[in-house]
């Protein structure tokens, strides 16, 4: 559902790259509180996983092919601010290196796509899960019906974008093209529902701490330790498997794509007339103001390396290589800032519980200067002083908070010494 340059017109694009620039700096932020040493490297996998199951285009309708979008999918793994970034990313990638939707559309496709999709995904999987068992099939039907919902959105997303930004006068009205948008769009998204049911379920039997929408509980139906999961113990038997996973779905099954237009380039012909290479020869349609893409002679446009026939599973297999580098690099960027912030936090905190103490100096040395003060004023043969009504021998009713701390004491030679020393 890649929406191709001029479609939209020029405000309306940079509006929408406006508003998706300001949310997705929100995701950021939001994301610092979640990425931990765990969820970064989860993180970059589901954006190259999302990336290669686009390439596979699954017929729905006679001429009509649908993909992953994978909003759901990616919320219900690492969270939705995180998710809302992991589907950015692979949106990056396909626009800057791919060619596939439009730069100037690249706004417009991240609203639609990795905003309300997985914003709309998350909301429905988190309702669900409240009415579900939380079981193997709870969190499949959840993932299942938050797919559904969300495809279905965020392709209405786009006819808002063309109410709003369209400058074809169309042979169809608005009403049409969103109850064509929405019927192809309802299928496409039963194929996703069971993608995503598949993916989910089977992290949350082996790993359901990795799985964001459980919060770290484990299934119900789990009263120990989930099988597989001494397989799995660490984080890097998984991300090697489902690296392993998402390469071969790349580079072997993208072969087997369909090679019929998606849902939204079938819905914007609507109207028109094609001939066998699909060039409009008459009619009046949304796809009349397509432009070519800026970078479509590209090494890598349209998912093939120039000049090298059947590359496409090559293709991808870089374009999986570097989503996950990507997104990876991303996301120890925002954990670490997470760290840096915790740091901060805890030298803040601890200052607050410091009395006499100046904000980041060291506690050892308020104690030693707290006690080189003391050593001072004492004589250097003057033993302490006791408390008042305290025998000798009696122990002091408050214990000395410098008794273990070593006394810098005054040297007594020279011109210090006592006279007629």
């Amino acid at each position: 559902m890649h929406i191709s340059n001029g479609i939209i017109d020029g405000p309306v694009s940079l509006f929408y790259g406006a508003i998706a620039m300001g949310l997705l700096a929100l995701c950021l932020y939001r994301a610092r509180q979640d990425l931990s040493d765990r969820l970064a490297p989860m993180a970059g996998l589901v954006a190259a996983f999302i990336f290669a199951a686009q390439m596979i285009n699954f017929p729905v309708l006679p001429g009509v092919s649908g993909h992953l979008l994978g909003g759901a999918l990616a919320a219900t793994l690492v969270g939705p601010w995180v998710g809302a970034l992991c589907v950015s990313v692979v949106l990056l990638v396909q626009a800057l290196i791919f060619a596939d939707g439009g730069v100037s559309a690249l706004g417009l496709n991240i609203a639609n796509m990795a905003l309300l999709g997985t914003a709309v995904g998350y909301l429905v999987v988190v309702g669900l899960m409240k009415l579900l068992p939380r079981t193997a099939f709870g969190v499949g039907a959840a993932v299942f019906g938050g797919s559904v919902v969300s495809v279905v959105l965020a392709s209405q997303g786009f006819v808002l974008q063309y109410f709003l930004g369209g400058d074809v006068d169309l042979i169809v009205g608005y009403g049409q093209i969103s109850a064509t948008m929405a019927g192809v769009h309802s299928l496409i998204g039963i194929g996703e529902g069971a993608i995503a049911a598949i993916t989910v379920t089977a992290v949350a039997r082996v790993r359901p701490d990795l799985v964001y929408a459980l919060h770290g509980r484990r299934l119900a139906t789990e009263a120990t330790e989930p099988a597989g999961s001494a397989t799995f113990r660490g984080i890097k038997p998984l991300i090697a498997v489902g690296a392993l996973i998402t390469l071969a779905i790349a580079g072997g099954l993208s072969y087997f794509a369909s090679s019929a237009p998606d849902g939204l380039d079938a819905t914007t012909l609507k109207g028109c007339t094609v001939d066998t290479d699909g060039n409009i020869t008459g009619g009046s349609c949304v796809a009349q103001r397509a432009q070519d893409h800026e970078l479509g002679s590209g090494f890598l446009a349209d998912y093939g390396i120039k000049g090298l026939d059947s590359s496409t599973g090559l293709a991808g297999v870089i374009g999986v290589a570097l989503t996950f580098a990507i997104g990876l690099i991303i996301f120890w960027i925002i954990r670490d800032r997470r760290r840096a912030d915790r740091r901060r936090a805890d030298r803040r905190r601890a200052d607050r519980h410091r009395p006499g103490q100046r904000p980041g100096e060291p506690v050892h040395a308020t104690i030693n200067a707290g006690r080189l003060n003391q050593g001072l004023n004492q004589g250097p043969n003057q033993a302490p002083s006791q408390a008042p009504n305290q025998g000798p021998s009696q122990a002091p009713s408050h214990p000395d908070p410098w008794a273990n701390v070593a006394v810098p004491r005054r040297r007594t030679s020279g011109s210090d010494a006592p006279r007629g020393a």
